[in-house]
């Protein structure tokens, strides 16, 4: 097939090695020229600004009959209308060229202010700005149909060990559960769904089994040769049931424990 994976970065890269390497015809964009170096091998390089594009006639051989993967992360963005405005252009421009299948990455940080189970049918604090920013994106590219919305929990993965950003840190909620996936998870969980398409919905990724932040913390400062954090009181905080998306396609976690995952970011 081919893919696109829109806004190219740490989790893109490594989800387009792995379709490359699986025989797909893979192109992934960037912002800028300089950032196409640096695209694994095999994979085709695409400058596309979604903020500053005047004419998406160019593009649309690229996009038609392709499946798009969007990736481009909130972060990335200095005001909240820039982010909104480059997930409506892409529904667009998918729409425009005939694409396949639109799959978003999506954060389970869209369920903040929230405590307890939590799942895809939580009612959210629309009040939050980060809330109302996540689900405004995911709600934009829901424009264009079939569309599969990932919320991802908190990533980790090779250059991204959880321990080594928690040294002398104060973290709240020492019983609370931890909501991680590794970036492992992620790639299968789409190879999955690349297997069913057409899909729509919306799904959680988050290595399922309960493990306290304290635990998975301790962990990662142990196996990372850090300082442990140390933690301040707080109430129990949200556990993400990620139960929706193991039923629907089958799927089994590699590390369905966030611990086990640890000796596989460095």
């Amino acid at each position: 097939m081919k893919v696109i994976v829109v806004g190219c970065g740490w989790l893109g890269s490594q989800l387009a090695q792995q379709l490359a390497s699986e025989g797909h015809q893979v192109w992934a964009t960037r912002r800028t020229v300089e950032a196409l170096a640096t695209l694994p091998a095999q994979v085709h390089g695409l400058v596309v600004d979604l903020t500053n594009i005047a004419d998406i006639t160019p593009l649309q051989p690229v996009f038609d009959d392709a499946i798009v993967i969007c990736a481009v992360a909130p972060g990335r963005h200095t005001e909240q209308s820039h982010y909104i405005a480059a997930l409506q252009q892409l529904a667009r421009l998918a729409t425009t060229a005939g694409s396949r299948q639109l799959i978003h990455f999506s954060s389970t940080g869209i369920y903040q202010g929230l405590s307890g189970a939590v799942d895809e049918a939580a009612m959210l604090v629309q009040a939050d700005t980060r809330v109302s920013l996540l689900l405004q994106g995911e709600q934009a590219l829901q424009q264009f149909a079939p569309t599969l919305t990932l919320r991802l929990a908190g990533l980790m993965g090779p250059g991204r060990h959880p321990g080594r950003f928690i040294t002398g840190r104060v973290l709240p909620d020492a019983n609370g559960a931890i909501n991680m996936v590794h970036v492992w998870d992620v790639i299968a969980a789409v190879m999955q769904v690349l297997a069913a398409l057409p899909c729509e919905g919306i799904y959680n990724l988050s290595s399922p089994l309960m493990e306290t932040r304290q635990a998975f913390y301790h962990a990662a400062a142990e196996l990372a040769l850090q300082t442990p954090a140390s933690f301040s009181g707080g109430d129990a905080g949200r556990k993400i049931v990620a139960g929706k998306f193991i039923q629907q396609f089958g799927f089994r976690y590699q590390f369905s424990q966030a611990s086990a995952a640890l000796i596989y970011c460095d």
